[in-house]
């Protein structure tokens, strides 16, 4: 289990769902850190630069940030430097479980799309369709893939209607899953971590 960090976080973030997400055997969470930080003197860490100025306009504007015709800056290096690291973990992509929350979930993705074989199954905690021509693309030769996704109808920062679009998409391609909608913010709620145990242990139930 591969999970990666949002934006301006870092590994400690989401490391409480190892305990936090109930799945039925032992499973080995692993919890990567952002190659790049925010700034100096700034904590956090990030996998690839955010506009902040256009998101500071949608934010302005009350109109969620839309990815969907933009490949963000970084994101190719990112994705570089995320396969170097699951390389250097020397397992077979389909005893891989790859997801993140919010940008990591979005690198996640990317990671899904173009590695040279798929991992077992992708979750996606508050992620967003991001570049959609790359998506439909590449998409359908990961037709069969098992993907969780969820997403809060209140989300301030990447809206609901966003990952609407990218449960169609990965639809629309064949990969199989569907998008757990709750009534909160940009978060991952007790109920989201409980459905995505299940998804994992149907995926391992179905690798053994």
């Amino acid at each position: 289990m591969v999970c990666f960090h949002g934006y301006g976080a870092d590994a400690s973030d989401l490391a409480p769902l190892a305990d936090e997400v109930p799945v039925s055997r032992p499973v080995r969470w692993i919890f990567p850190d952002a190659p790049f930080k925010l700034g100096p003197f700034m904590p956090g860490r990030m996998w690839f630069p955010v506009d902040e100025e256009t998101l500071r306009q949608s934010q302005i504007l009350g109109k969620p940030w839309d990815l969907s015709g933009v490949r963000p800056a970084g994101l190719d290096e990112a994705q570089k430097l995320a396969r170097e690291f699951l390389d250097s973990l020397e397992t077979a992509p389909n005893r891989l479980v790859l997801g993140g929350f919010s940008q990591g979930s979005m690198l996640a993705v990317e990671l899904t799309l173009r590695a040279p074989e798929p991992p077992l199954g992708l979750f996606i905690l508050s992620g967003n369709l991001v570049d959609e021509p790359s998506m439909k693309e590449l998409a359908p030769a990961r037709a069969g893939t098992p993907f969780f996704q969820s997403h809060g109808r209140m989300d301030p920062l990447l809206g609901y209607e966003g990952a609407q679009k990218l449960e169609a998409a990965l639809k629309a391609a064949g990969l199989v899953g569907e998008l757990y909608a709750f009534a909160g913010g940009h978060a991952v709620p007790a109920e989201a971590a409980l459905r995505l145990g299940h998804f994992l242990d149907g995926l391992f139930g179905a690798f053994h």
